[in-house]
């Protein structure tokens, strides 16, 4: 069994503090509730509502001089160079090959997701960062509730269906829906795991989330999400939880498999049902176009493994004039193998962090959540297009806050029994 959070009994973070440090915690909160509301953004550029609440924050984080200088710890040089590289294959192919000014732009995007949100959301306190992970979880359930409603009482609005019926809600993406559904899932499977929420409360939030990723009508979400219930169940390593979620899951598929038209919403039928019932790619959504992108795209790397051809480049030059919806083939290809060289060290830093947190008995929940995370991640990049939005990296980075967090914790409760 997975041990007791090492919360420090002699200081609420979350509750204490200056009028200026209170400011900033409502900012940073406000900003993780927001970050998959993407919706709520300007035309000009990918910025976000959640995104100036989070430039403010950080404002006030530096007047109140709380800007964590290590907040990877001994692996943030590691995660800065990952980074560096990342963003410098970006900017060197946009200037031989692209526009400068949209790798600056995208570059610039990177830099905020990858340099600027760590800054806001590592280096806090196991309380505080518990919590931001409750107000994750808490807005995962509000904006699947919120297409549910959708759903119900207008189903043909554009604003949140795309011209199928499939749900995009204020994430703005079918996918992205139905990734954020399964990465909701996961969350609140974790917190109901560490009893830090009841399993009445569970059944509340998980309910729209589940029927959310259905809306979705996701192939790729409803696998990543599969992967993550059992990932977090084996992860967590309880023989009992196991069998619980095995046994939920098996009932819920062999309901969905007898009985799932009587029941589906339509647009899931249609996208997702026949594909799992028939075994047939081709009626699982555009399955067969992807992997018409994914040939074009290796073959176009093949001529840009060095320099690639700039951001935002790959769907210019390509003959299907789209880009590849797969991130490490288009980070390949717009950056050069530098920058996929930099994704790579984006994810071991990732899974360096979550290994530190799931060989230590005291923290290994924590660990639990980073492993089962990240390996959705991982999975789900082979269906994306760039990673930098906030409503992607922070659910991603927060994992790696708790861990941190507790790690930190840990030894500090060590030098205080010395």
């Amino acid at each position: 069994m997975l041990r007791a959070i090492p919360f420090s009994p002699h200081r609420n973070p979350v509750t204490q503090g200056t009028a200026s440090q209170e400011l900033e915690r409502l900012l940073v909160i406000a900003a993780v509730f927001l970050s998959p509301m993407t919706y709520l953004r300007t035309n000009i550029v990918f910025f976000t509502l959640s995104d100036l609440i989070a430039s403010a924050a950080f404002v006030v984080m530096i007047a109140n001089r709380r800007i964590p200088l290590r907040p990877f710890a001994d692996m943030t040089p590691f995660w800065l160079f990952s980074v560096l590289l990342l963003c410098g294959g970006l900017i060197v192919g946009s200037l031989m090959s692209g526009d400068p000014l949209t790798g600056a732009v995208g570059v610039g995007q990177y830099g905020f997701s990858l340099v600027l949100m760590p800054l806001l959301l590592l280096g806090r306190s196991a309380r505080e960062t518990m919590f931001l992970c409750k107000v994750m979880a808490f807005s995962l359930a509000f904006v699947m509730l919120h297409g549910v409603f959708y759903s119900v009482f207008s189903p043909d609005d554009a604003r949140f269906f795309s011209r199928n019926g499939r749900l995009t809600g204020l994430i703005e993406r079918e996918n992205g829906v139905g990734l954020l559904a399964g990465v909701g899932l996961v969350y609140l499977i974790w917190l109901y795991f560490i009893s830090q929420i009841s399993g009445l409360l569970f059944a509340a939030l998980a309910t729209p989330v589940a029927y959310g990723l259905l809306l979705s009508a996701s192939n790729s979400g409803f696998i990543v999400s599969m992967l993550g219930i059992f990932g977090v169940s084996f992860f967590y390593g309880s023989a009992k939880h196991i069998l619980i979620v095995i046994g939920v899951a098996v009932a819920g598929l062999a309901a969905l498999f007898l009985f799932g038209e009587y029941f589906l919403p339509e647009v899931f039928l249609e996208r997702v049902y026949g594909a799992l019932t028939t075994g047939d790619s081709s009626e699982a959504g555009t399955f067969d176009g992807r992997m018409l992108l994914i040939r074009e795209a290796i073959v176009m790397i093949n001529r840009s493994i060095w320099v690639g051809v700039g951001v935002d480049q790959h769907r210019l030059i390509s003959d299907l004039g789209a880009p590849v919806h797969n991130t490490y083939l288009l980070l390949f290809s717009e950056g050069g193998v530098v920058s996929l060289l930099g994704l790579v060290g984006v994810l071991l830093t990732l899974v360096f962090v979550g290994w530190r947190a799931f060989s230590s008995t005291e923290t290994r929940w924590a660990g639990v959540l980073m492993f089962t995370i990240l390996l959705m991640f991982a999975f789900a990049l082979n269906g994306v297009t760039h990673i930098y939005g906030r409503f992607l990296c922070v659910p991603l980075l927060l994992p790696a806050a708790i861990c941190l967090a507790g790690l930190r914790e840990r030894r500090q409760n060590k030098w205080e029994h010395v």
